[in-house]
């Protein structure tokens, strides 16, 4: 006889060997007892949680000859022929393959005729979201007013496609996701039948993978025991699945927080050479990442955080080197990435500069998010006062061993040099237009709010706070070009049905291909999306707004300069203003 599927010599036979859908269990086995059997069931939840199976045990109990306690004795001559399949009063239909309305007007035909052997005659159709609308409408007159003797159980993973008419002419039970406790239960009972010995990491790595799927853990077993081993370790789990283990992950993180760049290109190449599956590590680097926020922001990160001792603690580690809003940001930008390299025709190129562009700086914030830059000075300030970094020399600048230059007014204190020379950058005429009063949203990019009016008193212009939002929206629809051209775009909001979309310097082409009719539209939907309201989109070049610029200018390094003399003060070291 050839080989079964571990997934199909293990199925349950009866109620009581379904996992952890007890609430299911309880009620059908009660509804077969007490002769109660309705004309139409739906069984909706995710996949591998049994849904089919129960379908088959209780189309096996309402038939069966000798029913023991609502369960099929699974030994009449018709379960046996409803097991074998000789029984052709149990009919299952893929409706994936079979969603046309002749498909259905087939049964509409076939259910007026009594079962020829069993008291019931049971259609199970599965996947039946995948009916067409004429399907729908055809299969809805039969449940209107179906046989005594037909039974339909419908299966979904999508119970949303179903028409209300139909949810509402069937008794609703929905799946639940089957816990990693109760997957490794099943897992460990198969593997000891056959003899094999899996170790405890392994077994809890399978039943993660398989996302609450029991069949997709018993697929994945099977795929172990096929290697030959009779010793199933954590490594065989990942070499089997094509991930990688959490110590990989550290060591990207690491990388990632020291710019060690050239460490991060090795990696990813030995990532690549090993075969991984580059969209599947990006996920579970945005895990990664997840488990180092909570555990920087939970007070008992172990009971939130599903793995082993020694990585928590690692991971414990590794987050007091982060700031919450470093944590975030990368986790969105990772995200972001996910969906990019939907698009992408070299994910690994894609996958590096997004790597590099993280470990740029030291950071993860973005130099022009001001709020953000000082909040990691101050942390290390604090690392200062608790004597982790060492006393600073009065004349010396912190971070760079360099003294400061002769010529100047005062002796000085550099904040860091990278960002000094972000700052710098920041001067640009194309970034000067952000109110450094304004808050930094969680993923660390600068929230734009209303700048301060002319000095003479004519109307104030009114940044777009939600820009941001708009050109994530862009980006995660696969506008890749639009959003590419928008990047260093700001928008004003004019009035509730109005906004400019301001193009800095030397930004002609990127406005001229933004103009055209078709961008302008895809803009505004994203736009009204975001909002939920329509609003007109327009692109200008900056002169239209550069009268303010100079007096934005002034603000921003005067709310600077007072943050920094703060700093410099509680360094106790003289703190100037290098002009050069």
């Amino acid at each position: 006889m050839s080989y079964i599927a571990l997934y199909r010599e293990w199925r349950p036979l009866i109620f009581e060997d379904v996992v952890e859908q007890e609430h299911v269990v309880k009620t059908l086995k009660h509804s077969v007892s007490t002769g109660r059997i309705a004309h139409a069931y739906l069984f909706c939840g995710t996949r591998g949680t049994g849904k089919t199976t129960m379908a088959h045990i209780l189309s096996r109990a309402i038939n069966c000859l000798n029913p023991q306690d609502g369960n099929p004795c699974n030994e009449c001559e018709i379960c046996k022929g409803i097991l074998s399949g000789s029984i052709l009063d149990v009919l299952e239909i893929d409706a994936a393959s079979n969603n046309s309305v002749d498909n259905i007007r087939d049964i509409r035909d076939e259910v007026a005729y009594s079962p020829t052997q069993a008291k019931y005659k049971v259609y199970i159709i599965d996947e039946v979201h995948m009916l067409s609308s004429g399907a729908f409408n055809a299969l809805l007159k039969t449940l209107e007013e179906p046989p005594a003797h037909v039974v339909f159980i419908l299966a979904t993973t999508e119970p949303h496609k179903i028409p209300a008419t139909i949810l509402s002419r069937c008794q609703r039970f929905d799946f639940r996701r089957i816990s990693v406790k109760s997957i490794m239960k099943r897992l460990e009972t198969i593997a000891s039948a056959n003899n094999i010995f899996i170790e405890h990491e392994a077994l809890k790595l399978m039943a993660k993978m398989s996302d609450g799927a029991l069949r997709d853990a018993i697929s994945l077993l099977d795929q172990c025991i096929a290697t030959g081993n009779e010793k199933i370790s954590y490594e065989d789990v990942l070499s089997v699945v094509g991930i990688v283990n959490e110590a990989f992950m550290a060591e990207i993180v690491d990388a990632v927080k020291h710019k060690n760049v050239e460490k991060i290109l090795e990696l990813v190449d030995t990532l690549i050479m090993d075969g991984k599956d580059i969209v599947q590590f990006v996920s579970d680097l945005v895990v990664y990442y997840r488990n180092l926020l909570l555990c920087k922001i939970v007070k008992n990160p172990e009971d939130v955080i599903d793995t082993y001792k020694s990585s928590l603690e690692l991971m414990k580690s590794q987050a007091e080197g982060f700031l919450s809003d470093e944590l975030i940001y990368t986790i969105k930008e990772l995200s972001a990435l996910i969906q990019s390299m939907k698009w992408a025709s070299n994910p690994r190129i894609l996958l590096e500069v997004s790597l590099i562009k993280l470990c740029d700086s030291g950071t993860s914030i973005p130099g022009d998010d001001i709020k953000a830059r000082l909040s990691l000075l101050e942390k290390k300030l604090d690392s200062i006062n608790n004597g982790i970094v060492g006393a600073v020399p009065g004349n010396m600048l912190p971070g760079s061993g360099k003294s400061a230059k002769p010529g100047t007014r005062n002796t000085n204190i550099n904040m860091d040099a990278d960002s000094s020379s972000r700052s710098s950058e920041n001067e640009d005429p194309g970034n000067e237009n952000q109110d450094n009063n304004s808050g930094s949203s969680a993923s660390g990019k600068p929230n734009c709010a209303e700048s301060s009016g002319h000095t003479d008193g004519q109307s104030s212009r009114k940044y777009f706070d939600s820009w941001d939002s708009v050109l994530d929206e862009l980006k995660s629809c696969g506008r890749i070009v639009l959003y590419t051209n928008l990047l260093d775009t700001k928008a004003v909001e004019l009035d509730d049905k109005r906004i400019c979309i301001v193009f800095g310097e030397g930004k002609g082409f990127n406005k001229m291909l933004c103009s055209k009719a078709e961008n302008i539209e895809i803009i505004e939907k994203a736009v009204a999306k975001v909002l939920g309201r329509e609003v007109r989109v327009k692109c200008i070049d900056d002169n239209a707004f550069a009268e303010n610029r100079d007096e934005e200018k002034a603000t921003q390094k005067d709310e600077l300069v007072e943050k920094a003399r703060d700093i410099a003060q509680k360094l106790n070291v003289p703190f100037n203003i290098i002009d050069e």
